[in-house]
């Protein structure tokens, strides 16, 4: 069998090696020529490769994996039309993005002298990522807001309460009024009852009190960025931003607003992507039968040694642990080196350069 793997996934093309003939790719430069010419059976991909028909029209893939939580990149009505088998590697990232929320409010409580525990947070949506960033807010004496109109209707529909009793549900525009701190962690969806694309547009940022902290970790275009600009000289919020629209073409005057920035690396931990890669293997095993090479993988997942909830009673320590393992303040005094770059095309290029070789930083939390 002939087998596809993005470069960027970790061990995972090693861990294939003896079960098919594997070839490793850069995820914005695959083509329909590459996967016909190799015959290419199984594919895995990362957020960078649009997969569609104009990417497997013509091809005999019969399997689709990526290791990655979203999956706006992924035409999946277009796969289920060709009986393509589809897997995704949702919340294997999801501590990665939460530690990032953590690191931002910690940072921002501290450089403003802000008492966060007298502070509100507002989560929108209430998915892998959302509950834990709920979970950690707890931990560290916050109050807590949640907006999920679809899990709200499915809890309804199946008498359930998914919201533990450390948080409220509130409609978003409740939220954004009354909380100190807003980050949201919804899919991108344009077609559903609940579209997400433009959620947060000039009527909606206009409900955040002024100098609030904006986290935007979820997708970019939850965000209508040039309504956030132009609200940013009235509003003054601290601006924490990882996604952007149009990637890797981005706004720069945007990044200038801001306090932390990243080139879509909140998921980027090391442990994040290694879990994704045990997903993706995990998932070939139960399509084919056949039991690929686990032992690097789960070699590299044992070194994980994450704090133990006591830690947050001393919130300075996890501060300097987050800072010291995921180096976001070097991470954005880097990105911010982009203003150098006048061609906006070798500014692309500085932007994907930056994801590609991300340095190797393990989870904290």
């Amino acid at each position: 069998m002939v087998i596809f793997v993005d470069e960027q996934i970790p061990f995972l093309a090693e861990s294939l090696a003896s079960v098919g003939e594997v070839h490793t790719f850069n995820g914005r430069s695959l083509t329909r020529k590459h996967l016909s010419e190799s015959n290419c059976e199984f594919l895995f991909v990362r957020s960078t490769t649009k997969v569609n028909q104009n990417l497997l029209d013509g091809t005999k893939v019969i399997f689709v994996g990526t290791a990655t939580s979203g999956i706006d990149h992924i035409d999946t009505d277009y796969l289920k039309s060709k009986n393509i088998h589809f897997v995704e590697a949702k919340g294997s990232n999801a501590n990665s993005v939460a530690e990032y929320v953590v690191f931002s409010i910690l940072h921002w409580s501290k450089i403003n002298q802000i008492d966060f525990k007298s502070q509100t947070i507002g989560i929108i949506g209430f998915g892998n990522i959302g509950k834990l960033v709920a979970k950690y807010s707890s931990l560290l004496g916050l109050k807590i807001l949640i907006n999920d109109p679809p899990l709200l209707e499915e809890s309804y529909k199946k008498n359930i309460n998914p919201f533990p009793n450390y948080v409220k549900y509130c409609e978003l525009d409740d939220l954004l009024r009354n909380s100190t701190i807003v980050t949201n962690h919804t899919p991108l969806t344009m077609t559903d009852k609940y579209p997400t694309y433009r959620l947060l547009d000039e009527e909606k940022l206009q409900l955040i009190e002024p100098y609030s902290l904006f986290i935007h970790t979820s997708r970019g275009s939850v965000v209508v960025e040039k309504d956030l600009l132009d609200l940013q000289p009235e509003k003054k919020f601290s601006l924490v931003i990882d996604v952007w629209e149009n990637e890797p073409n981005i706004n720069t005057e945007l990044v200038k607003e801001c306090m932390i920035c990243t080139p879509h690396v909140a998921g980027y931990s090391y442990d994040g992507k290694l879990r994704g890669t045990l997903k993706m293997l995990s998932e070939f095993e139960k399509f084919t039968n056949i039991k690929p090479n686990y032992s690097l993988i789960e070699k590299e997942i044992s070194k994980y040694q994450p704090l133990s909830s006591e830690y947050f009673n001393n919130p300075d320590y996890i501060y300097e642990k987050l800072q010291q393992n995921r180096c976001l303040l070097e991470d954005t005094e880097q990105f911010k080196t982009i203003f150098s770059i006048s061609n906006p095309t070798e500014r692309a290029k500085f932007f994907d350069s930056l994801r590609k070789n991300y340095p190797k930083r393990r989870e904290t939390l």
